[in-house]
């Protein structure tokens, strides 16, 4: 989690955090999965980060109805889903909302398979899902970074 105060940001690894008060940067993530296990589970991971509204979808034809309503700052998105495959969903969430990041996830690519379509279609990042409760809130902070804002 990235956490700030004032122009100052820190990691959690930062010996000043608990005493300096630091604030969880806000921020509206929506899960795209059409497993409803893996929903959940990313709904109670990602809801343990206070400050963070996490919304679902099951399909990219209802995450694009979300992206209207909710605007999230995070979109994580399965690669392989019916009703609607990566690049359609992609494309229209950069359509809808230009400013919202995404992050690709999915348990079926290669390293580096996934590595190419993170840098076309998210943002550059991909999570295994296998690695998904150890990366993928390392991965948001870094979207939600100041850092990462002024790029």
């Amino acid at each position: 989690m990235v956490y700030r105060a004032g122009l100052r940001t820190v990691t959690p690894s930062s010996p000043r955090l608990a005493q300096d008060g630091y604030v969880p940067i806000p921020a509206r993530i929506l899960v795209v999965d059409d497993q409803q296990l893996v929903r959940l589970t990313l709904r109670a991971l990602l809801a343990l980060q206070s400050r963070w509204e996490i919304y679902e979808a099951e399909n990219g034809k209802v995450a694009l109805d979300r992206m209207q309503e909710v605007k999230p700052d995070v979109v994580v998105l399965d690669i392989l889903m019916p009703e609607m495959n990566r690049l359609q969903a992609a494309d229209e969430i950069r359509r809808l909302v230009p400013e919202t990041k995404i992050i690709l996830m999915s348990s079926h690519y290669t390293p580096h398979e996934a590595s190419l379509l993170a840098s076309l279609y998210g943002d550059g990042n991909f999570v295994q899902k296998s690695e998904i409760g150890r990366e993928l809130v390392p991965a948001i902070s870094r979207l939600l970074s100041p850092e990462s804002q002024a790029h």
